[in-house]
């Protein structure tokens, strides 16, 4: 009896594990990746284990929140302030399940001291509090991420549920029969292995679930991201096209007024064409590569250097980008100077911003390299470069995707370097087509 307690036991951690594991997944984007935040909770469970054998109920329970509050505070990225909420929540929802059962048990279903009669009763009871567990926690994971209105057309979560809650019924049954019917060994076995079974496969049904839904939210957010890129294409080309007409008019006007300069002997009135056209910026170049778009983008963000005292140079040489469709030069030069603008803007040093851009092809292969001011630090998650925007945690690290998705996309390949020494931030890309 007693080793088919301490089995029982060990089973109940290694399932809780999993679901802390894949419920705060779900939740909260973690700090490593997930075979590494997956094996560091199973040793938090294995300490909580070994003390539970203590027998000491105010030790186990003391120990336990902690354990959760490290667990979910160093592996997710939470505040302080949620860890400790979450790691509450999940011990209690823990002991809430296993009395739900043991009420539902002995009260409603008449089974007297259930859960310490037999060998039978204790594996049963045990898989009970666990799937319960499961599902209470499962509905406050569709709670915290507000999808608990269902989608018409997406019916996973209904079903994901109803495994859960028809499990829950079919261990029930199992109980109800193996704790009053007098059964031989070989159904016995039969119906504990069948238990254990499908504990495991509700926890590999939701492992799938979270894999599609993430998979679903990826795509969904391709989709949104394409559909803004086409916007911004048409955006930059409508914005060098007035740029076009602007330059016509700079063109034309230089013309004029360095003519009526030739023309003029007066000085003063040489003197006051002169500050008109250093005051309108007359020879200002608003054209820097031969493709509409990318003249457009770069004129975005070089309207924003100049209002941040950026020191923004730009150099494209003629048929370097030709190749490029028009949504993936969005998208890689859109999010290539949005990171680093945001970088440059934000130095504390404000006569030494700058940003540098640089576009060139040799034979079949484009070289791209942005060079910019950077005094804090890059972020890095799971061992990659993410910028310092202000975004939601779970956005960070899409611009490198998008960067990433284009890159492949043209059999390239790129590199981030941070230099600490010269506070200066340099991502070099390489496209081949």
């Amino acid at each position: 009896m007693e080793l088919v307690m301490l089995g029982s036991n060990a089973f109940a951690h290694i399932v809780e594990a999993l679901i802390l594991w894949m419920g705060m997944s779900q939740m909260y984007e973690a700090r490593y990746k997930q075979v590494v935040t997956g094996l560091v909770i199973m040793v938090g469970h294995a300490i909580m284990f070994w003390v539970f054998l203590t027998g000491n109920i105010y030790v186990v329970t003391i120990v336990n929140n902690l354990i959760y509050i490290l667990l979910i505070a160093l592996l997710y990225n939470v505040s302080k302030r949620s860890a400790i909420f979450w790691a509450v929540i999940y011990n209690a929802m823990m002991a809430i399940s296993e009395l739900i059962m043991f009420f539902t048990a002995r009260y409603i279903v008449g089974i007297e001291n259930a859960g310490r009669k037999d060998t039978v009763d204790i594996i049963f009871m045990f898989c009970l509090c666990n799937i319960s567990y499961f599902l209470i926690t499962q509905t406050m994971v569709f709670i915290k991420k507000k999808s608990i209105a269902f989608d018409k057309n997406d019916m996973s979560k209904i079903l994901l549920m109803g495994s859960l809650t028809t499990s829950l019924i079919v261990f029930m049954t199992y109980y109800i029969i193996g704790t009053t019917w007098n059964l031989h060994q070989k159904e016995t076995i039969w119906m504990m292995i069948s238990s254990v079974g499908l504990v495991c496969s509700d926890i590999l049904i939701l492992w799938s679930y979270i894999k599609i839904d993430e998979r679903n939210a990826e795509n969904e957010r391709i989709k949104i991201q394409l559909e803004q890129e086409k916007a911004d294409a048409r955006y930059y080309k409508l914005e060098n096209e007035k740029n076009e007409s602007l330059e016509i008019l700079r063109h034309d006007m230089s013309n004029h007024l360095n003519t009526m300069l030739d023309m003029e002997t007066n000085s003063a009135l040489k003197d006051y064409i002169t500050s008109i056209m250093e005051q309108y910026d007359i020879k200002k170049r608003t054209t820097f590569s031969n493709n509409n778009v990318l003249n457009g983008l770069i004129s975005e963000y070089s309207s924003k250097c100049c209002a941040e005292n950026i020191e923004f140079v730009v150099d494209i040489r003629s048929g370097t980008i030709d190749d490029i469709g028009a949504t993936d030069i969005v998208a890689l030069f859109g999010n290539i100077l949005s990171n680093a603008y945001e970088a440059a803007r934000q130095c504390f040093n404000k006569s030494d911003k700058y940003i540098e851009l640089i576009a060139k092809r040799k034979n079949e292969t484009t070289f791209i390299k942005c060079v910019n001011s950077c005094d804090v630090p890059p972020k890095v998650v799971r061992g990659r470069f993410v910028s310092i925007k202000k975004d939601n945690d779970r956005k960070h690290g899409y611009g490198m995707k998008s960067i990433d998705k284009i890159v492949d996309k043209y059999n390239g390949s790129h590199i981030e370097q941070f230099d600490e020494t010269r506070h200066e931030f340099t991502i070099s890309l390489m496209l081949i087509k």
